[in-house]
């Protein structure tokens, strides 16, 4: 056996130990799990109470809960069927593989925490990049709900029932939002305080008018089918107006992108080539050229956050 590993190469010895890690980790997590099995509660046979239905909630709202459930909306909006803990199994799976493979090629260990930290954080960026997808489903798909509840008000359906009768017709997410605010209003809840917290959830200005809408209506009255037909009609023109600076405005997106990733691209280009990577050898070696270096990283992600900024500000309004 010593010989054999003395005849092996060091990423030979490396990955072994890696993978003995990994089935190390699998098999203790399944004897945690089956032991936890065990002892863990059976759940009743009427369903759980309405103390455990209120806990994520009320967990929510106080203080680590609120950071997680900001997380969790924020791996919603993703619309990639990912939940809190499952985006943060991926987060932790993108910075072991990454801390992984710089460990193998370099043997360094404060080279693969920095790899473990980039390779968590790239995963990270591309959940938030993605966070929006969720509200602009909301925003196409809001007309079409409205005129749904419209018809269904007209039909001699109560509000409670309309909203389920659109929860059924719309797709996933505004259904789950009119389903939501369908069971709260069934169970007593005030309408003002029922829409308040289903639009706080959305986050979308144009379910926020249709919120208020619907709470207006319910204090002071008025012909509620014909306000949501007006307000539907007026969500598409927005609709459409969106679409229409969004087209007219790719080319500035597409240029700012591409200026972004110059930097970055050129840096590869010297280290790629042999000659140009001695120059740039030469360069890191002088203390002028690894400060202009730092200050030229930390100007790009400065710009890089700048632009993703502005490119947001449109899904704001």
């Amino acid at each position: 056996m010593p010989e054999l590993l003395r005849d092996t190469p060091p990423w030979g010895i490396a990955l072994g130990l890696l993978i003995l890690v990994v089935i190390g980790v699998i098999i203790l997590s399944v004897v945690v799990l089956g032991i936890a099995g065990l002892f863990r509660r059976a759940e009743p046979t009427d369903g759980p109470s309405m103390a455990e239905l209120a806990e994520p909630l009320l967990r929510a709202r106080r203080g680590v809960g609120r950071m997680d459930a900001s997380f969790d909306r924020l791996a919603e909006g993703t619309q990639l069927g990912l939940t809190g803990e499952t985006a943060t199994g991926w987060i932790l799976l993108g910075g072991a593989v990454a801390a992984a493979a710089v460990y193998l090629a370099t043997f360094d260990e404060l080279l693969a925490l920095g790899a473990a930290i980039l390779g968590g954080g790239v995963v990270y960026l591309f959940f938030w990049t993605l966070q929006n997808r969720r509200r602009r489903a909301i925003q196409e798909q809001l007309p079409d709900g409205c005129f749904q509840l419209s018809r269904s008000l007209r039909s001699g359906l109560n509000l409670p029932a309309g909203l389920r009768e659109t929860a059924a017709y719309v797709p996933s997410p505004l259904s789950g939002l009119f389903n939501r605010l369908s069971v709260a209003l069934s169970l007593g809840e005030t309408t003002r305080g029922a829409v308040r917290r289903v639009a706080d959830d959305a986050a979308v200005t144009e379910f926020d008018l249709v919120t208020e809408v619907i709470a207006l209506n319910s204090e002071s009255g008025g012909n509620l089918p014909a306000m949501l037909d007006r307000l539907a009609n007026s969500i598409r023109d927005r609709n459409q107006y969106r679409g229409y600076f969004r087209s007219v405005t790719t080319l500035a997106r597409v240029a700012a992108i591409f200026l972004a990733l110059a930097a970055p691209a050129a840096f590869l280009l010297y280290w790629i080539l042999p000659d140009q990577r001695q120059l740039l050898y030469v360069f890191l070696n002088m203390p002028e050229g690894r400060i202009m270096l730092a200050v030229a990283i930390a100007l790009e992600i400065l710009g890089v956050i700048w632009i993703a900024v502005l490119l947001r500000r449109q899904d704001d309004y």
